[in-house]
């Protein structure tokens, strides 16, 4: 029986998702973000000062948002983010918003207008990721559209976003807290 193209491409993807599962191909740099059962790292100091690190977490949900004041996309979200910790308070959930701007002159100058314009929110810590002392296990995301990764109260990633951060993800949050 001759081989088709379809039966060898299916073979060849078959053979590919066996490799990938037994770990025998590297993910692509963009692609190696955390999955299920790992539980990521990130230790450094918040702009305010204050040591951050997933470790001390532990025992909240925590939203780590990924972002730049070059993207449009993230600024809109981080606005929701915000106007959404509000009904969050005195519940064991943080947001961790880790900025990717190349200059901390950038990422000041927006927390300057920021200051004046909303109340601080304690469940929010923003982290600049280029900070000397800034560490985590992340490599490589997209600097110009949002990377929202959700993880569990032990640590563990539980739900990964990219672009636009969908309404979905409250609910997934909820029942991560609410459990």
């Amino acid at each position: 029986m001759p081989c088709t193209l379809r039966h060898r491409l299916e073979r060849l993807l078959s053979l590919l998702a066996a490799a990938a599962a037994l770990g025998l191909l590297p993910a692509p740099a963009a692609a190696q973000l955390p999955v299920q059962a790992v539980r990521p790292t990130l230790v450094g100091h918040g702009v305010d000062g204050a040591a951050i690190d997933l470790l001390q977490l532990r025992g909240r949900v925590v939203l780590l948002f990924f972002w730049s004041t070059e993207c449009p996309v993230c600024m809109d979200k981080l606005a929701e983010l915000r106007r959404n910790l509000d009904g969050w308070r005195d519940k064991d959930f943080v947001i961790v918003a880790v900025s990717q701007d190349r200059s901390a002159a950038d990422l000041r100058d927006y927390l300057r207008v920021l200051e004046r314009m909303t109340p601080p929110r304690p469940q929010m810590k923003i982290v600049w990721r280029r900070d000397p002392a800034h560490r985590d296990s992340f490599g490589e995301l997209p600097a110009h559209s949002p990377t929202s990764i959700i993880l569990d109260k032990t640590g563990v990633v539980a739900k990964v976003h990219r672009g636009r951060v969908p309404p979905e993800a409250w609910d997934e949050i909820a029942e991560l807290v609410l459990n």
